[in-house]
């Protein structure tokens, strides 16, 4: 019995140990198959995860493309400090034969804060003023290195607040705009909590603790106050279509040990990871992008889901009815929420080439 004991502790630890193994064999292969279906062909593409000088950092780029003499596309993440280019090979490979990508991870979060720690750990350059020079400074890079007189700016969320202001003040440089679950004000997600409560009044349900949420928001406006209040309304309004970019992130060949760090920065505590970029967070609070004008001077495009409900649907459709633009566009995704990009990545991309083909060809 007690060799039986021991045989059975012993084939338990050999069991235990084998798990971090197996598990590596397991990432290891999920990130060759992906790398083998997404890899650029040919000598004339480029794919590689750089860093780059930005006025006066050096901030993190991952470029893919399968021919450089195609449009460059300039993808503006959300959050704010949401990188989010080691999973956007989900949608970006559908269209790398016809643009060339540049993903940014902007100052203060992902690899750029890791690469800049040690000089500014309290992100205290990073500031929304100084993201649009940054954001110029890239622009500038990007026209350069590729022989382009202008490029395409393609933001997300609150990447779509940088680049529309960036594109109305540089249409010189800028070829043409989409924005993806566009944000138009932070006014929205009062729209958003009413719609809830209808619904939640109408069930019959006890509707105290999202009034109470309200109430708090109401009285002191803040990140953590608009998220809590946020919850509430979650359960009413839920997408049909709506994809996982954690198994996106393990399948990633492009993720490395800096972007999971930053993610599990993200998943910790709220407040601590607000106070990381609160110069951007305290800006976003106030912003409404119809300031900077409703005359763009450049093509403009909204793609949205159905069921974006953080930047709902309703004013990216009445912000684009507003604006005057020598060609403008707007499609929705249906059933899908706030990244349709990852909810439906073809029909996503079908949109979004469709529109800038039509934007380059007028």
């Amino acid at each position: 019995m007690k060799r039986i004991l021991l045989r059975m502790i012993k084939w338990g630890l050999v069991a235990i140990a084998a798990v971090p193994v197996l598990a590596a064999i397991f990432l290891g292969a999920a990130r060759l198959i992906t790398w083998l279906s997404i890899r650029i062909p040919g000598e004339n593409g480029v794919d590689e995860g750089i860093c780059v000088p930005l006025c006066g950092q050096e901030q993190y780029l991952l470029i893919r493309g399968e021919d450089t003499a195609n449009p460059v596309v300039l993808w503006l993440h959300g959050g704010p400090s949401s990188p989010d280019g080691y999973v956007n090979y989900a949608w970006q490979q559908h269209l790398t034969d016809r643009y060339t990508f540049i993903n940014w991870d902007q100052r203060g979060c992902g690899r750029t804060y890791f690469r800049n720690a040690a000089a500014d750990p309290d992100n205290a350059t990073a500031t929304y003023d100084q993201a649009l020079l940054d954001l110029d400074a890239l622009v500038d890079y990007a026209r350069a290195r590729f022989g382009k007189e202008q490029v395409i700016l393609v933001g997300h969320s609150y990447g779509t607040l940088l680049g529309s202001q960036y594109a109305l003040t540089h249409p010189d440089k800028v070829a043409a705009y989409v924005g993806v679950g566009q944000l138009v004000s932070f006014e929205s997600d009062l729209y958003v909590f009413d719609h809830a409560l209808a619904i939640a009044r109408e069930r019959g349900d006890d509707v105290s603790a999202m009034e109470a949420a309200r109430d708090a928001y109401l009285a002191a406006p803040s990140i953590p106050n608009l998220i809590a209040m946020r919850r509430t309304t979650s359960a009413y309004h839920q997408a049909q279509r709506e994809a996982s970019t954690i198994g996106l992130g393990v399948a990633s060949p492009h993720m490395g040990l800096d972007d999971l760090r930053w993610f599990l920065v993200q998943l910790g505590d709220l407040n601590a990871y607000i106070a990381r970029n609160q110069q951007l967070y305290d800006h976003i609070l106030t912003a409404d992008v119809r300031d900077f004008g409703l005359a763009w001077p450049i093509p403009a495009g909204f793609i949205t889901g159905g069921s974006d409900w953080v930047t709902p649907a309703k004013y990216a459709q009445d912000y684009h009815d507003q604006i005057s633009a020598p060609m403008k566009r707007i499609a929705l995704l249906d059933g899908c929420g706030h990244a349709p990009h990852y909810d439906a990545p073809e029909e996503f991309c079908q949109l979004l080439d469709g529109m800038l083909s039509d934007f380059l060809a007028q």
